[in-house]
């Protein structure tokens, strides 16, 4: 699942960035213009929609403890160590 997440960001960002590169060389009035601005808008909602299956694939990693919370609870006396 990984590498197919992986990939499938790769060529949203090629697409993206692609399409951004030769939007300034396009003339505004014209039918090129149009096609590389939707092509920018389906490459940025790709890349969107890779990034958050992601994020719903890869649960986020469990909060770092304090060397204070985790002792164990029948030993709370201060050691000087930390």
């Amino acid at each position: 699942m990984d590498q197919l997440l992986r990939s499938g960001l790769r060529i949203g960002i090629l697409v993206l960035g692609l399409s951004l590169l030769m939007l300034p060389f396009q003339p505004r009035d014209s039918a090129e213009f149009v096609v590389t601005v939707l092509a920018a808008l389906v490459g940025g909602g790709f890349v969107l929609g890779v990034a958050l299956l992601t994020r719903r694939a890869n649960p986020q990693p469990p909060q770092r403890l304090d060397a204070r919370e985790k002792r164990n609870p029948y030993n709370k006396r201060d050691t000087g160590r930390e």
